[in-house]
């Protein structure tokens, strides 16, 4: 079965995440680059079926680090309610800047409708509070990677 590319979103699930990713960028390539059998990588895509094979810790750093694509490990952050950011230096260009301090400001966005979401029917849930805490997480991890970049012009 093919899987369409989404639209960058992190799945909740760290099992849904890496088919996600692995499907992204093509399995039967992605396959080949890490010396995988193509049938293999597709059945650890598609680790809800419990007699396939499972992803290992092994696969999930190869695929992340083959694909650069952070969302298996965004997903395991969700899972734990943890928060990280990119560290990795890159160019300051204003651009850049300007692309980062866009990601805060949406971010931010985001966390008020939360907000305003759980707030409206004048209760407040669990699942509310999830997604309001999901939504702080993002906003802090734009900031500090907006500040990260920002040492990048340190003339000093």
């Amino acid at each position: 079965m093919k899987h369409k590319p989404d639209n960058g979103a992190v799945p909740e699930s760290p099992f849904e995440a890496f088919r996600v990713v692995a499907y992204t960028h093509g399995v039967e390539r992605l396959a080949n680059r890490l010396g995988m059998n193509r049938g293999t990588l597709y059945n650890k895509c598609d680790a809800d079926v419990e007699s396939h094979h499972q992803p290992t810790l092994r696969d999930v750093i190869a695929v992340t680090r083959e694909t650069r694509d952070m969302r298996i490990l965004d997903s395991l952050n969700r899972l734990f309610d943890r928060a990280a950011y990119d560290v990795t230096p890159g160019a300051a260009s204003d651009a850049a800047l300007l692309e980062l301090l866009c990601n805060v400001g949406s971010d931010s966005g985001e966390l008020h409708a939360a907000v305003a979401r759980a707030l409206k029917d004048g209760r407040f849930s669990v699942a509310e509070l999830q997604c309001v805490r999901t939504e702080a997480l993002d906003l802090v991890s734009a900031v500090l990677a907006f500040v990260q970049r920002l040492e990048g012009l340190v003339d000093e």
